[in-house]
């Protein structure tokens, strides 16, 4: 009985010793996670939305290789009187700080530049684009249309072959990349323009530049395919057979026109008139940018197209369309000669 008590009593202490030190285990691990002891030093760039509670904070910081444990980080926020209130934007972040460090860096304080987060959407005019900065209260009109044309190439080379022409409505048409961003409240139009700019240049990146210059096309060229695109596509499935329809009329000698109704609207736009364009539209305005009217590109891009529009442009479908046509469901109807596309047209009116 003694040595069954004995041999019993010798396994608690082997249990109770491994258990202790299982926990003095997790207990370092994790305290040289809070505390960055041994941590493997890197910097990342994250993004807080907005209204960011501890757990979605922790999550992320753990998605970028910042912290190992989110639960620790959010028991350890809880001990600690963290609170749930957390900055919003883009911050550049290092393994090194701790827990302490990166709550500290993403605490609302005093001092800090407050950041907003503006949302492009495909396809705007430059003046819209300008008029989502103003409205924030970031910047104004004058000062962006300063600097959109006064402000230099801001480093780039595709910029500085943006070619000169008077009827160009602003120097930088198309070059403003629509995307979701996060910018300081007090910046200024060159901050804002160099971040727009900065993020055209990443996606619009010297592979796709390179396979550009393969076809003939400058970087502007595409923009302005690439903006016609955009504003006549309602689906994005549709993208490549409509860039294939203007690539394909560019190409032709029997094609001097593009014939394209968003250019007159963006006539319009430009004049205040949000209307859809009509025949008569199409007849009376005597504009560079009236695709009817003048042969080849417009001046510069009507808008500022998205990826996927200047991905079609660049790898557009294989087709032998010279017409097309929305129908009432917004999708897209080809043809490939006039007598096939008036055939489209009636049919989509009865």
């Amino acid at each position: 009985m003694n040595g069954r008590k004995k041999r019993t009593a010798g396994k608690l202490l082997c249990l109770s010793l491994a258990v202790s030190l299982c926990i003095c285990i997790v207990v370092i691990v994790v305290a040289n996670d809070a505390f960055a002891l041994t941590f493997s030093e890197k910097t990342e760039s994250v993004t807080i939305p907005e209204n960011a509670d501890t757990q979605t904070v922790a999550r992320i910081l753990a998605k970028a290789g910042l912290i190992r444990f989110p639960v620790a980080y959010q028991l350890y926020a809880k001990i600690r009187s963290f609170g749930e209130s957390y900055l919003a934007g883009e911050f550049l972040l290092n393994s090194s700080m701790g827990y302490d460090g990166l709550r500290g860096a993403l605490s609302p304080k005093k001092g800090v530049r407050l950041q907003k987060k503006i949302t492009i959407p495909e396809g705007l005019t430059t003046d819209e684009i300008i008029e989502i900065f103003v409205s924030q209260g970031i910047g104004t009109k004058e000062g962006f249309v300063n600097a959109i044309e006064r402000g230099g190439d801001y480093g780039y080379d595709f910029l500085s072959d943006i070619p000169e022409n008077a009827d160009r409505t602003y120097r930088l048409d198309g070059y403003l990349f629509p995307d979701t961003y996060f910018v300081y409240a007090d910046s200024t139009e060159t901050e804002i323009l160099t971040k727009l700019l900065s993020v055209f240049d990443r996606k619009f990146d010297r592979e796709l530049r390179d396979l550009a210059a393969e076809k003939g096309f400058t970087v502007d060229e595409v923009l302005r395919i690439a903006s016609i695109v955009e504003r006549e596509a309602y689906y994005r499935s549709d993208m490549p057979a409509i860039a294939s329809v203007f690539l394909n009329r560019l190409k032709s000698k029997n094609f001097s026109h593009l014939d394209s109704d968003a250019t007159v609207k963006y006539i319009k736009l430009t004049s205040g008139d949000s209307a859809a364009p009509t025949a008569e539209d199409i007849d009376r305005l005597d504009s560079p940018y009236n695709t009817y009217k003048t042969k080849g590109l417009p001046p510069g891009a009507i808008c500022s197209p998205g990826y996927d529009a200047i991905f079609s442009v660049l790898y557009p479908a294989d087709t032998d369309y010279y017409y097309f046509v929305s129908a009432k469901d917004r999708s897209t109807v080809f043809s490939r000669t006039y007598a096939e596309h008036l055939r489209a047209v009636r049919s989509l009116r009865n």
